[in-house]
């Protein structure tokens, strides 16, 4: 249960940050494009990887123990 979650946590923010990056080709704001390649937006993704790695290893573990 933890498992699918994180899995989708981690889908969920991974589309929000993929969904500011839609939103920062069809607005073409400069503010936008600096929001979207920055550090903190970047950190996100990473984390929402993250998530989403550990959330399919515990479904696994679940699946096969």
């Amino acid at each position: 249960m933890v498992g699918i979650v994180l899995l989708l946590a981690g889908a969920g923010l991974l589309a929000a940050v993929l969904g500011l990056f839609y939103a920062k080709d069809r607005v073409r704001n400069a503010t936008l494009a600096r929001l979207a390649y920055s550090e903190l937006i970047m950190r996100f993704t990473v984390i929402a990887v993250a998530l989403m790695v550990l959330g399919i290893m515990l479904i696994l573990s679940e699946l096969f123990a």
